[in-house]
């Protein structure tokens, strides 16, 4: 017996040995960090450790999150130590709906600018002759385009719209985006060039403006009439791909500055030549942040040959900056222009085509088909879903898509809707039993707007058009307290790309649902980890962890000490991605 506990003790001891060296072996081969960053305020994103004051980062990837004494055994003679001053770092932001191509248009390809006439004078007669120096922006194709203005500008003139730009634009075809990006102000030359006429009929997801009385086009293109349009205007050609280029280098440049280290491309018009220019940036290595593409889906296509060259595209190497594996499909369209797609009828029309129930892009049912045949490719959908029937719609084409292909269920493609805010309440527990993330904007408006209660322009207006509306309007806490992963995103160009303006916005949007210092936190994390999961990349962004790319950013201000008004105007310094510098404030 004395021989067998002998022997038990000896067995115990060489355990123990071998153990002790074990650990000493893995601690001596410890990565040396290239780069840690030391006497930072560090809010890590992860429950687990939500507090650090050093990071040490070795080829791209986070090795060490806590305290300077244990970041010791990482420093090597080559490693660069950067003080941090106690600014604030945080996991690099993610825009899961940005339109970064668009977005840097105005300096490239779409160079009419319509905002700054538009908000000063209301009427469209009296931008006449400022509009005329259009004529003289050099562009890289035949046409007058540009955007900005507010659609209901144009719904009260004494001639038709298409007048007022045939007497600025005589000779060009020209094409104006209104600011939501769902309508479009055409001229005469416009609507030959596209050969239409009073006898075409409406495509599926949009409506052709036409004169009450002689059934005339009027020059106004509602949703998809105004994307097909488009399509035709700018239609590939070498110089527009080169200003497309130029558009994603600006573009990227942009996004650095504002700490975006992940974005996701919205709305990829691939027949128009749109994923090339990506491409070659992919190629080239001039991409400054991890874009995704989100394919557009087009309602006017075939659907066997549609689906057929969505998988064609398809690309998901992780570690590329560059990914093909979201698919953009609008299920509706807006509630101003009544084409959100409603469960009650709009209390009013605003103009002659509009329809009671508002319209689709993707019905319900067609909308399921691609999602359930697109899954196995590996494809998120992203779906543009505004009313409360579009927002049933969509949940409906998910929760069909889990049925059809059981062994994703679950949303292991990480299907997202956004524009999340007008939800039935019976549908409001879907998105987490779904696990569908719900994305939304707060940068429509200023953080003073709120309690004026003029959210986004006529006040009037939106009381009728919800007059029969018996759904929520301002669902985002009702969905976040149900469970769902809240997700805010920019839609830039339409509104601001800044994270921190949305950040602000956030205490209003969730005022009263919980403690400001929460607030902050789920808007963080929502820019954050919560995108990152939206985005399927949670386990490589999103939070500080060891692991992780080293995709971070320095503030100029602890967003959770400073007053609430004063968060928009804080400034990112510093911005990493994968441990590189690429953006560094100048001051």
């Amino acid at each position: 017996m004395k021989k067998i506990l002998t022997l038990s003790v000896l067995l115990v001891s060489m355990s123990n040995i071998l153990t002790t060296n074990a650990k000493t072996i893995a601690e001596e081969l410890k990565p040396t960090a290239d780069l840690v960053l030391v006497n930072a305020t560090v809010y890590t994103v992860n429950d687990q450790q939500p507090h650090a004051s050093t990071i040490a980062i070795h080829q791209g990837k986070i090795t060490y999150v806590g305290d300077r004494k244990g970041v010791k055994k990482y420093i090597g003679a080559n490693t660069s130590i950067q003080d941090m001053q106690k600014k604030l770092v945080l996991p690099g932001f993610q825009d899961a709906h940005v339109h970064p191509m668009e977005g840097a248009s105005l300096e490239t390809f779409i160079g009419c600018d319509l905002v700054d006439i538009s908000a000063k004078v209301d009427d469209p007669e009296l931008w006449i002759d400022e509009i005329k120096s259009c004529n003289d922006i050099p562009a890289p194709h035949n046409w007058i385009l540009g955007g900005g203005h507010d659609h209901h500008q144009l719904m009260n003139l004494d001639r038709l719209p298409k007048e007022i730009l045939d007497e600025a634009f005589p000779n060009k075809p020209a094409a104006f985006m209104e600011k939501s990006s769902h309508s479009m102000w055409v001229n005469s030359k416009a609507l030959a060039m596209v050969g239409i006429t009073k006898d075409t009929p409406h495509p599926q997801g949009g409506k052709i403006g036409k004169d009450a009385k002689t059934g005339e086009p009027t020059g106004i293109l509602y949703d998809s009439a105004g994307d097909e349009l488009m399509h035709k205007a700018l239609a590939k050609t070498p110089k527009l791909q080169a200003a497309r280029y130029q558009a994603i280098l600006n573009s990227q440049e942009l996004l650095a500055k504002h700490g975006i280290t992940s974005a996701v491309n919205a709305r990829v018009y691939w027949i128009r030549g749109n994923l090339e220019p990506w491409l070659k940036a992919q190629q080239q290595n001039t991409l400054k942040a991890r874009n995704i593409m989100a394919l557009w889906a087009y309602p006017h296509l075939d659907d066997d040959y549609q689906l057929k060259q969505l998988k064609a595209m398809y690309q998901n190497d992780k570690a590329s900056l560059l990914r093909v594996n979201k698919v953009k499909f609008y299920s509706d369209g807006v509630p101003d222009l009544n084409s959100a797609a409603v469960l009650d009828p709009y209390g009013v029309l605003v103009h002659d085509q509009a329809e009671p129930l508002g319209g689709n892009y993707f019905t319900g049912k067609r909308l399921a088909k691609y999602i359930t045949e697109l899954e196995p490719t590996g494809f998120g959908a992203i779906i543009h879903a505004i009313g409360d029937r579009g927002t049933r719609e969509a949940l409906n084409a998910i929760e069909a898509a889990n049925k059809a292909n059981p062994k994703l269920t679950g949303n292991k493609r990480r299907h997202y809707i956004t524009h999340v805010r007008w939800v039935s309440e019976q549908d409001i527990p879907r998105f987490a039993a779904l696990n569908v993330p719900a994305d939304t904007q707060m940068n429509y408006i200023d953080y003073e707007d709120y309690d004026s209660g003029d959210y986004y322009g006529d006040e009037a207006l939106y009381d009728l058009l919800y007059a029969n509306n018996k759904s929520n309007t301002d669902a985002l806490p009702a969905i976040h307290k149900a469970g769902a992963k809240i997700v805010i995103s920019s839609d830039w160009d339409v509104a601001s790309i800044d994270p921190l303006f949305s950040i602000q916005n956030a205490l209003q949007e969730f005022k009263g649902a919980m403690p400001k210092a929460d607030i902050i936190k789920l808007a963080v994390k929502a820019y954050t980890l919560n995108a990152a999961y939206a985005l399927a990349q949670e386990k490589q962004t999103g939070s500080i962890e060891v692991g992780k790319y080293a995709d971070l950013i320095v503030l100029d201000q602890n967003i959770f000490t400073i007053p609430a008004t004063t968060i928009r105007d804080t400034k990112v310094i510093l911005t990493l991605l994968g441990g590189k510098e690429v953006y560094r404030a100048t001051k």
